[in-house]
């Protein structure tokens, strides 16, 4: 649970008038998202949410099981619950996929504008490539995109959406991300590992006409953690691994989703170094790349080991060519990064770059930052410049997504 020792006259002396932008939350999907705009002939095929004999309610599609509700730790009266994954459908407060019931918790954590990523269906969309049906997984694909465009546009732009895209057809990519861009889109949400539904890697023919859009239209690639997971299979290891490569058997439920999420924080160092270490970048200067809810420790280090191993490893004057620019210069033109908890963090905002940083909360998951995020906010940034603290409180995130801040 967030905790902080400022009281109000404090976090108001030093957070003033900046309007914190959230770069991470999630927004799970409301029952009848598919239910409601179905054409009647999918009503009974699409997704929807259903009462197991157990008593727990998940997702079914086609009658079968198809995905569990995701990370809910507010439970209605807007209190966090510690130690779960997941709180009983029942006890879950409607903030979680409600615009209206989200603002208003946004409103009293002190947030204008928040950044969202589903929920149940996956980070990036993984339960969608379980459905086999191609056909079927698109339009259950477009109805989830049509819920986030509502999202946003009842919002007001305050919910930000980041779209889904079936990157299982390219052609099909490229209709989707230019109908989501003209309805206001700023961004999209993808797996860092497609080779698990059997794709090349990012950087290869096949994924350039994505790679192509999104730099002319200048639109953001997010990679949260944990969305490279096959079908149906939750979260991915942050190494590929199996689970039980992560934590020890011999530990309780809650000590393992510990070591896990600890870990997972840190799993997005592998798209950000090959991003970095090749030339995407000059291929396309304009694309934005967000880590989301990666946290920021860790980029100092990655960074000063890309540019030492870069000049101890890659000697070929071929190999060297490959890119024109050093790995720090990239990250620095072209990749944001993003904090919640941490307070050591703030230390090394030089060592990553000020205009690279934006701050999150995580919320409903587990280890959100709720209560009193910008109480927290402000205790963690009471040591920055005003300069410092404005860009990453608000006018990074506002860049990167194109909100515009209220004066």
């Amino acid at each position: 649970m967030t905790t902080t020792t400022f009281d109000p006259a404090r976090t108001n002396e030093i957070m003033g008038n900046l309007k914190i932008i959230d770069g991470d939350s999630h927004f799970a999907e409301p029952a009848d998202l598919w239910t409601s705009r179905a054409p009647a002939s999918y009503k009974d095929r699409v997704p929807q949410m259903r009462r197991g004999a157990d008593g727990v309610v998940s997702w079914y599609l086609d009658g079968e099981f198809w995905t569990g509700l995701g990370g809910h730790t507010i439970a209605k009266g807007q209190t966090k619950t510690l130690g779960t994954l997941c709180l009983p459908y029942d006890d879950i407060d409607d903030a979680a996929w409600a615009v209206k019931g989200r603002l208003e918790l946004m409103d009293k954590q002190g947030v204008y504008a928040a950044v969202l990523y589903p929920n149940s269906i996956g980070f990036a969309s993984n339960a969608l490539f379980g459905i086999e049906d191609l056909e079927f997984r698109e339009l259950v694909m477009k109805l989830y995109n049509d819920s986030l465009v509502d999202v946003q546009h009842e919002s007001a732009g305050r919910l930000l959406p980041q779209g889904v895209l079936p990157i299982w057809d390219m052609d099909l990519t490229l209709k989707e991300m230019r109908r989501l861009l003209d309805a206001g889109m700023t961004g999209f949400t993808i797996t860092d590992k497609p080779q698990l539904v059997n794709l090349p890697d990012l950087d290869t023919e096949y994924f350039a006409p994505m790679w192509s859009l999104a730099n002319e239209a200048g639109s953001v690639i997010n990679f949260h953690i944990g969305s490279g997971g096959a079908p149906n299979s939750g979260k991915s290891s942050p190494v590929g691994a199996a689970s039980s490569d992560i934590y020890w058997q011999s530990y309780g439920p809650q000590r393992r989703l510990a070591i896990l999420a600890t870990q997972f924080y840190m799993s997005n160092v592998r798209v950000i170094v090959n991003l970095c270490m090749g030339n995407m970048f000059d291929r396309y200067p304009n694309v934005k790349i967000v880590s989301a809810e990666s946290g920021i420790g860790w980029v100092p280090f990655a960074l000063e080991a890309m540019e030492y191993q870069l000049d101890e490893m890659v000697t070929d004057p071929t190999e060297r060519a490959v890119q024109t620019r050093r790995p720090t210069e990239y990250f620095r033109s072209n990749v944001y990064v993003m904090s919640w908890f941490e307070k050591s963090a703030m230390r090394v905002l030089d060592d990553i770059g000020v205009d690279n940083v934006m701050l999150m909360t995580d919320i409903p998951h587990p280890t959100c930052l709720f209560p009193n995020s910008r109480e927290y906010f402000a205790e963690v940034t009471q040591n920055l410049d005003a300069e410092t603290r404005r860009k990453i409180v608000q006018d990074n995130a506002a860049r990167v997504y194109g909100v515009t801040v209220p004066s």
